[in-house]
């Protein structure tokens, strides 16, 4: 028996509905998954903004950092210089992830993970490389508090100079992955955010009082 037309097309029509069904089930599952859900994420803004009363205004730094809170740009700064890491590195990394310095920002990824807090972390490697790598056993771990962010952000660009050894690639490696840089397959976005980086690496080291 001969398929009408018509119902080819109903049948066409049924199948793509079920890809996208299943599609968009898949990338649910997927997102719910992550670290935390985008929910819970902005649920626990409120905890990250507590953190500012807990620093002194007494570490506040002053000059060429200034465009940030004084208690972050000291925590930052000196956490650099403690791990013998460049602090223009992590401040120019910083301008170009989150321009506004907001330490409760929030960014979704069209491949369904989130980007979180001052340093957007993936929340793909929060919870599992980065907690198991770098943080504090005892502590309980929140994104949002802009010095948790702060501590991975820092001693994953620590990591990744023991690794690489060349600024260039740990800038790079910072944004698409040190396997990515490795095996010389960096994304052409991958460039644009290492010549933004580099720009404001000059920008601060040219700074003057």
């Amino acid at each position: 028996m001969k398929m009408k037309k018509t119902d080819f097309i109903f049948i066409c029509c049924i199948l793509v509905l079920v890809a996208v069904i299943v599609i968009f089930t898949r990338t649910t599952f997927k997102l719910s998954k992550t670290c935390t859900n985008y929910a819970e994420m902005l649920e626990r803004k409120e905890v990250a903004m507590l953190s500012l009363e807990d620093v002194s205004s007494e570490n506040s730094t002053y000059g060429k950092y200034d465009f940030i809170d004084g208690k972050i740009a000291a925590y930052i700064e000196s956490l650099c210089l403690e791990l013998e890491i460049e602090p223009d590195l992590m401040f120019a990394v910083l301008m170009v992830e989150n321009p506004e310095f907001d330490p409760e920002a929030i960014h979704r990824n069209e491949n369904g993970t989130i980007d979180c807090g001052l340093f957007q972390l993936n929340d793909r490697y929060i919870w599992t490389t980065f907690k198991d790598s770098y943080w504090i056993d005892g502590v309980e771990l929140d994104p949002f508090n802009w010095k948790h962010n702060s501590y991975l952000a820092i001693h994953h660009i620590k990591y990744l100079y023991d690794k690489l050894k060349i600024t260039d690639e740990v800038i790079m490696a910072y944004n698409c992955g040190i396997g990515a840089v490795m095996n010389d397959n960096v994304p052409a976005s991958t460039r644009v955010y290492h010549a933004k980086v580099k720009n404001n690496m000059k920008l601060l080291q040219n700074y003057s009082h």
